[in-house]
């Protein structure tokens, strides 16, 4: 089973994935304001800032548990953090969940793609994964489209799979198997 730890240095000039740290709090707030956010992840809703370093702080413990890594997905120049990026483990071994989040007003500029980028192949290559995948609601086009540009195949729908806030919700199944 692959060992987890944080990747020495994952960046592509633009994104940088790398550690939460207590500066990051800005952005798990603006995080805390997109409901499909909070409604899917564990981001704190309503948002205190106490919940803020508690959210960073449950980031650690994802690695330090053998859960999977978490990393910040940060602008490469101001290392300011726009959002959220997750290996995780599934049951199957060699087998990861990815997971993802930008803040809304860091949209549309490709950094969900390119921290996709970045995780899977380290994911895939130095983590020592055989199989990353991802699960998608069916409306989510531009995470659909992030995931396509990555490789990542669509393999199924999983119906009424997910509970996300008081609603079930239908999945697609994306993979990238290694070499």
């Amino acid at each position: 089973m692959p060992e987890l730890h944080y990747p020495a240095r994952l960046t592509d000039e633009v994104v940088r994935l790398r550690p939460w740290h207590d500066g990051d709090v800005p952005c798990v707030e603006q995080a805390a304001g997109d409901p499909r956010i909070t409604e899917a992840t564990t981001v704190p809703s309503p948002y205190t800032p106490a919940e803020g370093l508690e959210f960073i702080r449950r980031q650690h413990e994802r690695l330090t548990s053998g859960q999977g890594v978490s990393l910040a997905i940060a602008d490469h120049a101001t290392d300011e953090a726009r959002g959220f990026v997750i290996l995780q483990r599934r049951p199957q071994r060699g087998v990861a969940g990815l997971g993802y989040w930008t803040v809304p007003a860091a949209r549309r500029r490709g950094l969900a793609r390119r921290a996709i980028s970045l995780m899977t192949e380290w994911g895939l290559g130095t983590a020592g994964f055989a199989r990353v995948e991802a699960w998608v609601e069916p409306d989510n086009s531009a995470s659909r489209r992030a995931l396509e540009a990555n490789g990542f195949e669509r393999e199924g729908l999983l119906r009424s799979f997910l509970v996300l806030g008081a609603r079930r919700a239908d999945v697609l199944v994306y993979s990238r198997l290694g070499v």
